[in-house]
């Protein structure tokens, strides 16, 4: 009879936050991982969409294309499939000296046998001229996936609740002081639509893209703090996947008779949908021979103001060169003060600086590719010690199942920032035929100063015959100082591509 009486109680007690603050709840969140976040993309001069792209045209400040690309009138739907099998292995700790090397060996930390199955599927339709339909859909596999998250109830929002039912208080054990209650939502679609948009024009001058679109704004290969825009950011690992972009509204003007081009944006604020939180952003292009500056800004209310500059060009037309520069005043994320309580604080009159210079080389002869970037993040700690201390912390507190701990909260602001330490360096080096076009090897090397951490992948690359492709090499990750956080891990990846293809 208690049970019963006991979860009658906590039934009124959800309820009755749900009514009192529906935000608290995880809803939204659920609805994300459905449907996706806002992107943005269009038909004008921008490569940002292979699959709407011929290969080996130039688009920028072409006026002709850009109306080109508007006067087809096809349906074009087409897409991808991936599919691979991929066997990995991790041990953590590997530097440290082991009592018993050979059972710590056998008993990685992580051993996988993980099949990736992924599709997506892009429609193109151009109705009338002047007028594009375009979507892009994802699919993975597992194709259902569970949504946890938690309903948190704070002691502000207890102390009403008891107000409004004080018989909760003769329940044993009661969380006056709040809790978090684990939710869980099975068999949900693991589906995302990660881009649809309409581009129309007008007078062969402005160029429109509405909808969810990915946004190119940036010239830097494995940092971008350019990109302003885009939901995602790059993964220095896999600097050539697609980044997610937000709702937009993109206005393209052409500027007649040159190679200079203004790109206007309108991003809705698509969390509460209040007008004063739109976001607008623009951004003009010059180019001069073999060399685009770009010179723009980024505006929302309450938020530190972006003012950016890229240049990309080229020396001797055989090493190319970009490099990107942002200034904003004050900063959007909160940090803490490496003392005992790990106090919070914002800095919101201030000037921050980003910076970011690299390139790229490629030997036709060798079959050698090169990149190299340094990334300067003027909004990161100098010194990480704090972070790894709030690392550990919201780790302990997973580890024991205790939702409502302050470090789960602290960890995620320090999430949000990406990069979290000042000064990286990342560079990879590929070398595209070794005998033959069959096998292929590449080295990515990325050094990350502040959090006194480095990271080495080796992979060497195999098609064995048309439809079935091997990788296989291991990744290394270290610290770069005695004094360092990390312990380290050693990798090994072991892969196969099998069929699969576009359409």
């Amino acid at each position: 009879m208690k049970k019963i009486i006991a979860l009658f109680f906590m039934m009124i007690l959800v309820s009755a936050v749900f009514a009192q603050d529906a935000a608290q709840t995880e809803t939204g969140s659920l609805e994300d991982e459905l449907f996706g976040g806002d992107t943005e993309a269009l038909v004008t001069p921008e490569q940002a969409n292979a699959e709407t792209q011929k290969n080996g045209v130039s688009l920028t400040g072409d006026l002709k294309t850009a109306t080109l690309a508007l006067e087809s009138n096809k349906l074009r739907i087409g897409g991808s499939l991936n599919t691979e099998l991929g066997l990995k292995y991790v041990w953590t700790d590997p530097y440290t000296k082991k009592n018993d090397a050979k059972k710590a060996f056998l008993n990685p930390a992580v051993a996988q046998l993980q099949p990736t199955i992924g599709a997506n599927l892009f429609f193109d339709a151009r109705p009338v001229q002047d007028l594009k339909l375009y979507g892009k859909f994802l699919f993975e596999f597992p194709f259902e996936k569970s949504l946890n998250g938690t309903i948190s109830i704070t002691k502000e929002q207890m102390d009403e609740i008891l107000k409004q039912y004080p018989a909760l208080k003769t329940i044993p054990n009661f969380p006056r002081n709040g809790f978090g209650y684990p939710i869980s939502v099975n068999g949900s679609p693991n589906f995302k639509i990660w881009e649809l948009y309409t581009d129309f024009s007008t007078k062969d001058i402005a160029f429109f893209r509405f909808g969810k679109h990915t946004v190119k704004w940036g010239t830097g290969y494995f940092y971008s703090p350019a990109d302003v825009i885009n939901i995602s950011r790059i993964d220095p690992e896999k600097p050539t996947a697609d980044r997610e972009g937000p709702v937009s509204l993109r206005t393209h003007i052409v500027i007649p008779k040159t190679q200079y081009n203004i790109w206007l944006y309108l991003l809705p604020d698509t969390e509460t949908f209040k007008p004063q939180y739109t976001a607008g952003a623009a951004k003009a292009e010059f180019v001069f021979g073999d060399w685009e500056l770009g010179v723009g800004g980024w505006y929302r209310y309450e938020k530190a103001p972006r003012f950016i500059t890229t240049l990309s060009g080229s020396i001797a037309g055989k090493v190319a060169v970009f490099a990107e520069g942002v200034f904003a005043w004050g900063s959007d994320y909160t940090y803490y003060r490496d003392d005992a309580a790990l106090t919070p604080y914002t800095v919101k009159n201030k000037p921050f600086f980003q910076a970011t210079l690299g390139g790229s080389y490629s030997n036709e002869n060798s079959h050698t590719t090169i990149a190299f970037q340094y990334y300067y993040n003027g909004f990161g700690y100098a010194n990480t010690k704090v972070i790894d201390r709030i690392a550990d912390n919201a780790a302990d507190a997973l580890n024991k199942k205790n939702f409502t701990d302050p470090s789960l909260k602290k960890y995620e602001n320090i999430a949000a920032m990406g990069n979290r330490g000042r000064h990286y360096i990342a560079f990879t080096v590929s070398q595209n035929k070794i005998g033959t076009e069959d096998l292929t090897a590449n080295l990515f090397q990325q050094f990350a100063i502040s959090e006194l951490e480095g990271l080495t992948t080796l992979s060497l690359n195999w098609r064995i015959f048309k439809f079935v492709q091997m990788s296989t090499g291991p990744i290394f990750s270290y610290p770069l100082s005695p004094s360092s956080h990390s312990k380290g891990s050693i990798g090994y990846n072991l892969s196969f591509k099998l069929g699969g293809g576009k359409f």
